[in-house]
């Protein structure tokens, strides 16, 4: 899981970033600019909801296969002293698109890749999400979190078209485990979403 700070993240999948961040924020406070090439006009929208007020921290997720000088530029102000309960996390897919001067504002991550963590799923059937629960009743929040974080990804990756309120379970999940909820009913629950579609693939 990513923190809720500012930061820079090195990844080829941005939908899994997106997901990730969804899983403790709801919708109103995850603000996606997914660009081609991320331009002056992208980041004067994005300063301009920065400086909206919220109650709730809010994070301002940017994306793109190039970055415009001119807009890096733009941003580094803000960057340095971005407004209250204001998160900016810049998704690339490699470090040097970004300016010397924008890399030294912000913490570089990088994701981490998912594969052997989603191997399960690929022949993933009841039996196995009996077995999985079973495995985990007794889990910590940690652990039953990294579960449901590889079932989404896994979802994610195999093109499953998750409704919002599919896709809503799994950042109500996290709140679940924190409420100390069973972790083998968040598991089947989500599992079942995952099983639903790999029955409509077929």
């Amino acid at each position: 899981m990513f923190e809720l700070k500012s930061q820079i993240i090195v990844a080829q999948e941005w939908e899994e970033v997106k997901a990730e961040f969804a899983l403790s924020l709801s919708e109103e406070y995850l603000h996606s600019y997914f660009r081609e090439e991320f331009k002056v006009e992208d980041a004067k929208e994005v300063i301009a909801k920065a400086y909206v007020a919220s109650k709730e921290p809010k994070v301002m997720l940017l994306a793109a296969e190039r970055y415009n000088i001119y807009a890096q530029n733009a941003l580094l102000k803000i960057l340095e002293e971005p407004p209250h309960n204001t998160v900016f996390v810049i998704i690339v897919r490699s470090k040097t698109l970004l300016l010397p001067t924008i890399l030294s504002r912000l913490p570089v991550v990088q994701m981490q890749k998912s594969e052997e963590n989603i191997e399960i799923f690929r022949s993933f059937d009841l039996e196995t999400l009996v077995s999985l629960a079973t495995k985990y009743k007794r889990a910590t929040k940690n652990e039953t979190k990294a579960i449901i974080k590889n079932m989404l990804q896994f979802a994610l990756k195999s093109g499953f078209a998750l409704s919002k309120r599919e896709l809503a379970y799994f950042g109500d999940a996290m709140k679940l485990i924190d409420l100390n909820t069973n972790p083998a009913n968040v598991i089947i629950t989500a599992g079942l979403i995952l099983l639903t579609h790999k029955k409509k693939k077929r």
